[in-house]
């Protein structure tokens, strides 16, 4: 009988485990589509739908036209984009489990990409870009941030 009760319990608790699993790739992947769209619109320079995928935190702290005049010179400065490759990807319910910095925000879905991307201009560019699931359960950006360095050229 023990041995009854113990396989039902593992049965159990590897069918929930794999649930979360499937859950946790779930909100990844629609989490990247979001990524893939807002990535799109600032490549291309529709900085206003950029904007509007932005989470209300965000947008409540940006005049919009003064967003996308510093988008706009942003992107000017990194150059000409030539493509972008997924290096990490992370879910998490709470936030301060990607950034001691998003203390301040409630549990909820939070998922954070980076990304090896190549422009013109800079040399070893990661992207990084964090995630969060609004009150209507979509996604929205919360933060974007970058580090690379500079190309220097040489004058002939």
């Amino acid at each position: 009988m023990k041995n009854l009760i113990l396989t039902i319990y593992l049965m159990f608790m590897s069918t929930t485990y794999s649930l979360s699993q499937i859950n946790k790739e779930y909100q990844l992947n629609q989490a990247n589509l979001k990524v893939i769209n807002w990535f799109n619109n600032v490549n291309t320079s529709n900085f206003e739908e950029a904007f509007k995928g932005l989470s209300f935190e965000i947008q409540s702290k940006f005049d919009k036209n003064d967003w996308i005049i510093g988008m706009t010179q942003m992107m000017n400065s990194f150059g000409e984009f030539s493509g972008r490759k997924e290096v990490y990807r992370n879910f998490v319910v709470n936030p301060i489990e990607i950034d001691p910095i998003l203390g301040g925000f409630p549990d909820g879905y939070y998922a954070e990409f980076k990304y090896e991307s190549s422009y013109k201009n800079t040399i070893n560019h990661l992207e990084t870009i964090i995630l969060h699931q609004n009150n209507k359960s979509k996604w929205k950006v919360l933060d974007y941030s970058y580090e690379f360095k500079e190309k220097s050229y040489k004058e002939d």
